[in-house]
């Protein structure tokens, strides 16, 4: 907290919602007016009061009285002093009567050469005609100074007033003129006209405030760089609401800073349910140039008000509060040596103190230990909470670094289990027991597993005047990166770093860090965490006992002196499959063998929680969960964000996050699955069944989604995978028409990729689709050059349609020196020459041509000097012994060069079919990369 004692401070309300549930709402009327009285009490008084929009949940009159009536004017009484004066307030999306004018034109309104948002008369009338009216229930009821001038020619308002000597500015803007539909974001403006005259009414105020709704990547695309701009170059704080989460950051414009403070919902969910309702404090010392914010969070678990720790980054906070700079002009020049304790940890990285992390070891409230039983990724709350037990691994974790402070080396501990094992769990305990009551020891954290670990970014944020602890789940993708980072530490911090690691065990082999040289640089030791022994399982049945029958779901029909043993032989026949033994054998004992009603009840949950950029949460959970249950595992994010239509900057937040606290998804450094493959069985049977969904169109639009990331620049991995293995795996199940239809919306993604079209036609033939095959493969665009698998499958497809002619110019193409791809290799040659001979011999039999029976024996004597498995040596030695026996000649290798370009010409003269347009003409062709492999092959059989 600020101590000076000339500061501004504020109180920050948004997002009341009222007329949604009137009962919970007066109640959390009673809680914040209790809450203010008390911080009175110890001195905290407000010296301005801030709403920011939906007051109301539909606009409508009543709603508003209430909100006033039973608390505002209450609230404003309380605090006393001048506060009816201070007192500001804008509109949010619920404060529309959405009745009124609901076709209104959001892109007529925001053109550029429109005048609806001018701060004129001209301007005043249109939005009169068609926007104000449909906030007249908020104007009839604003009881603050500024009521009256959205409907004025300003459409804002612009307040300068003194406070301990200060000037202090205030602008409110509406970032709803344009709201309509549950589709708002990035359609929206305040009217940038109306921001600018705005902030040039309070002109050079100390301190200036901006006011609105929407965070302003809810506005439209094409005016957010124009309004940060302003926002930026006035050195605003913008405090916002809306998306019901405390949030801040320092944000960019137009060469200058602004502050977007973002905060909680004054009511959004009775007690009880998984939504927090909160508010935010603030304070700026005007001579320090410093801000500090305090975000507080209703706990239904205590019946108090708590502060919400997880609301902004750790590396601003200082006790209770949050520190920021408030934005200031920057200077021309910058001094840009780096310092320690001002660096910023990189996206996705997060700096902990101990003491920090000990406020976090109490008791979880009913419903976050029930999610955390039913599978929610553990975060630092969960993990330390004194409701969780600590696995014996835990102990053997901290033993390894039990030298650590007098190390001259990094220490380094792996720890290896399969999926669901509950090592995120063990290592988030583990480094909080190693650090605990040790203030010269920091964590660093790597909060994202998606997030690189770049080393010129991480190498300033390790002050040698602490002990570092460097902690990284899902480590296999960054194994090399840290272990370059530990060689590579300045000598001052030799012996002052070190490291605790987790990752699935399969991803630690598959990604070659199991084959890095760490006892070279490190003190290396390797853990690993397998099923559930019998203390373990006492521990994790005591813990589910003390939240009663809910806590031990279905085991509560056994007696108790079984529970434990219950829990440990599910284990042990779980560690029979390939999914984790340990969350397996609690989702079993807890929730029965039959996951539907589970997966029904989660899916419920989910379909109410919107995502921002659409959709919602159980929309992103069927993406999961249709992958996970086929064993398709290699969904990445920038897929399933390209599904979604998220932002993939945003996919972590938004998505992942409150997947995994809703124990529905978990992620490994690349991939995303569901906590458990019987979850992903249930939750598809549930979407099937229950919600009508067509599982098949999910995986067309996640390979389509796949196709177009790696389109726009993002990485996909396995991609391959995408453009062949999902639609292959359904041929292979029996489910032709939707490997068809994945297959062929790849195709639609990139037409002009041969491989994908190859695999498309290659799929049909195998379904004796012949015919749509040859057309997939014709079908080619006539600029693109395939390569020599295209033209040997589009050959073998022409073939099998009685296409002989076609067939054999087309495998010729494919092994000349024409063809546009990489040399002839054996294997090629061998499928190719195979496949001539069988064509020569039909078109022999055809014409009665000695030249395709000359060529045949050709084929059969080059592809006998090749390494050839049975099958291709046997179709070689027929294709031999048949022409001898038609009377062809035995030439060397040298005439069956000739003879073959013979009957190629002459297959040539005899075609039927035109694709002369898409190979080279055959007395063109020649096959030195085939014979330099030939002669080669025949050194080497010798």
């Amino acid at each position: 907290m600020v101590t000076g004692t000339r500061t501004i401070r504020w109180l920050h309300l948004s997002d009341f919602h009222v007329g949604k549930d009137d009962y919970a709402t007066r109640k959390m009327f009673d809680y914040i007016l209790a809450h203010v009285k008390k911080r009175q009490q110890e001195g905290f008084i407000p010296d301005l009061l801030f709403f920011t929009g939906d007051l109301a949940n539909k606009g409508l009159r009543h709603e508003y009285e209430m909100f006033w009536e039973d608390f505002a004017l209450p609230l404003q009484e309380a605090i006393g002093g001048e506060i009816d004066q201070r007192t500001f307030a804008i509109p949010g999306n619920h404060d529309v009567d959405r009745a009124k004018h609901p076709a209104i034109s959001r892109e007529d309104i925001a053109r550029a050469d429109s005048h609806y948002l001018d701060p004129t008369e001209e301007g005043a009338r249109l939005r009169g005609d068609m926007l104000v009216p449909r906030f007249a229930s908020y104007l009839d009821h604003d009881y603050t100074p500024a009521a009256g001038a959205l409907a004025s020619s300003d459409g804002a308002f612009a307040h300068r007033l003194t406070i301990h000597g200060h000037e202090i500015g205030i602008v409110g803007i509406n970032t709803a003129w344009l709201s309509k539909d549950d589709k708002d974001e990035r359609q929206l403006t305040p009217g940038k006209p109306l921001l600018e005259k705005a902030l040039n009414a309070i002109g050079d105020a100390k301190l200036r405030m901006v006011l609105g709704h929407h965070p302003i990547d809810w506005l439209r695309v094409d005016q957010q760089k124009a309004i940060k701009s302003l926002l930026g170059q006035h050195q605003v704080l913008y405090l916002h609401g809306h998306l019901h989460g405390a949030w801040t950051e320092p944000t960019y414009g137009g060469g200058q800073s602004y502050l977007a403070i973002q905060s909680g919902a004054g009511f959004q969910a009775r007690e009880g349910e998984k939504w927090r309702n909160g508010l935010l404090w603030g304070e700026a010392d005007l001579d320090k140039g410093e801000i500090c914010l305090q975000p507080w969070h209703w706990n239904s678990g205590q019946q108090a008000w708590t502060p919400d720790t997880d609301a902004f980054h750790e590396h601003h906070r200082q006790g209770d509060w949050w520190h920021y700079q408030l934005p200031r002009t920057q200077p021309a020049k910058t001094n840009y040596a780096p310092k320690v304790q001002d660096i910023q940890p990189p996206k996705g990285w997060a700096v902990y103190k101990s003491d920090a992390l000990t406020q976090h070891c109490v008791p979880l409230e009913t419903d976050a230990a029930l999610r955390f039983f039913d599978g929610a990724v553990p975060d630092w709350s969960i993990a330390l909470s004194s409701s969780i037990p600590r696995r014996q691994i835990v102990g053997r974790l901290v033993e390894s670094f039990r030298h650590a402070e007098n190390a001259n080396r990094p220490i380094v501990t792996l720890l290896l289990a399969a999926g669901c094992e509950g090592k995120t769990t063990a290592l988030l305990q583990a480094a909080h027991a190693f650090v605990m009551d040790q203030q010269n020891w920091r964590i660093l954290q790597r909060r994202d597993e998606s997030q690189p670990l770049v080393e010129k970014d991480i190498l300033p944020m390790l002050d040698k005047g602490y002990r570092w602890l460097l902690l990284l789940d899902e480590s296999d993708r960054i194994a090399t990166e840290l272990l370059a980072l530990l060689k590579h530490l300045p000598h001052e911090l030799h012996g002052r770093v070190h490291a605790l690691l987790a990752c699935r065990d399969s991803d630690w082999r598959s990604s070659g860090a199991d084959a890095l040289d760490w006892r070279s640089s490190v003190e290396f030791h390797k853990e690993s965490l397998i099923g559930l022994d019998h203390e373990d399982a006492k521990s994790i049945v005591q813990a589910w006992q003390s939240y009663g029958e809910a806590g031990l779901g279905d085991l509560r029909r056994i007696p108790d002196d079984q529970h434990a043993q219950t829990l440990e032989m599910q284990a042990k026949d779980e560690a029979k499959t390939k999914s984790g033994a340990f969350f397996g054998a609690l989702l079993t004992v807890r929730n029965g063998p039959d996951l539907h009603k589970h997966a029904e009840l989660l899916l419920e949950r989910l379909g109410h929680r919107e995502i921002r950029s659409g959709g919602t949460l159980r929309d992103a959970l069927a993406y999961i969960a249709v992958m996970h249950a086929e064993g398709l595992e290699f969904l990445s994010r920038p897929v399933l964000a390209r599904a979604l239509g998220c932002p993939l900057a945003r996919l972590h937040r938004d998505v992942l996050v409150p997947l995994g606290q809703e124990a529905a998804a978990t992620t490994t450094s690349s991939v995303i699955f569901t906590r458990h493959r019987r979850i992903a069985d249930a939750l598809v049977s549930v979407l099937e069944q229950e919600y009508g969904e067509d599982v098949g169109q999910l995986f067309i639009q996640l390979g389509e989604a796949a196709i177009t990331a790696f389109n726009n620049g993002d990485h996909v991995s396995q991609l391959s995978d995408w453009r062949f293995e999902v639609s292959g795996h359904f041929l292979k199940k029996g489910q032709q028409e939707l490997a068809f239809n994945v297959a062929q919306a790849v195709l639609a993604c990139e037409p002009a990729n041969p491989l994908t079209r190859t695999h498309v036609a290659n799929l049909y033939r195998k379904a004796k689709l012949l015919d749509q095959a040859v057309r997939v493969l014709r079908e080619l665009p006539i600029q693109t050059r395939g390569e020599r698998g295209f033209y040997h499958e589009w050959a073998v497809a022409e073939g099998e349609c009685g296409n002989h002619v076609a067939s054999a110019m087309l495998v010729s193409y494919s092994l000349s020196d024409q063809c546009p791809a990489a040399l002839v290799d054996n294997d090629r040659a061998k499928k190719g020459l195979a496949g001539l001979g069988v064509v020569f011999g039909a078109l022999y039999d055809a014409y009665n041509n000695p030249a395709f029976r000359d060529a045949r024996m050709a084929v059969a004597i080059l592809g006998q000097t090749l390494r050839l498995d049975p099958m291709s040596e046997g179709y070689f030695q027929k294709h031999a012994q048949e022409s001898a026996s038609q009377g062809a000649p035995q030439p060397d290798l040298e005439q069956a060069f000739k003879l073959l370009r013979v009957g190629v010409i002459a297959a040539a003269v005899s075609s039927v079919v035109d694709i002369s347009t898409r190979i080279a003409n055959a007395d063109e062709l020649t096959f030195d990369g085939l014979h330099q492999l030939v002669r080669h092959s025949s050194r080497a059989r010798r």
